[in-house]
């Protein structure tokens, strides 16, 4: 009777977890001023993408480790019936670094290879939030009947994360910043 109660107990204790709340990534990088021009053989798309660094992220760069950070951009067809479907149109990727040497953070964009150099984190996190002007590929051949959207996510990662951090990093979300899907329908 013991081993059964004992396995009851257990029983309850795992459903119990799964039904805790877990906190949402989002809270640390937010989509700004989203802008959407043109038609579907040419849009342009100004955005701004507040990242905020959670303190563990702000001392590993602070320590050398890289923040990895990306910006993706997907078109979504709306469906009622079960899953959306959707196209990955361009994904932006940037690498921060700091160089304790001189004392400067590095930003490079890998998609261009642009480098920048700034002498303050903000100043560093104000040139990654911008996207001015980025021409999206045509998509007027994946248009047809229905709703459409532009799906906007952003996230950004450590370089390297070591193994207790890897599975820590699953159920917290101060070793990554992670945004929510944001959706803009098409003009």
């Amino acid at each position: 009777m013991s081993h059964l109660l004992k396995m009851i107990k257990l029983q309850l204790a795992i459903v119990w977890l799964f039904l805790l709340p877990v906190p949402a990534h989002a809270a640390n990088i937010d989509f700004k001023d989203f802008k959407l021009v043109g038609n579907p053989d040419k849009f342009e798309v100004t955005t701004r993408v507040e990242f905020v660094l959670t303190d563990y992220l702000r001392s590993a760069l602070q320590n050398g480790v890289s923040l990895n950070a990306r910006v993706q951009f997907r078109l979504v067809k709306h469906s009622s019936w079960w899953f959306n479907k959707d196209t990955p149109l361009f994904t932006v990727t940037y690498q921060l670094k700091y160089h304790a040497l001189s004392r400067h953070y590095l930003l490079s964009r890998n998609d261009t290879d642009e480098h920048w150099n700034f002498s303050t984190l903000p100043s560093a996190i104000r040139k990654l939030s911008e996207l001015r002007k980025y021409s999206l590929p045509d998509i007027s051949a994946s248009l047809g009947d229905g709703e459409y959207y532009i799906l906007a996510a952003a996230d950004m990662v450590p370089s390297s994360l070591g193994l207790p951090l890897r599975f820590q990093s699953l159920f917290s979300d101060q070793y990554k910043l992670t945004s929510e899907g944001v959706l803009w329908p098409l003009p």
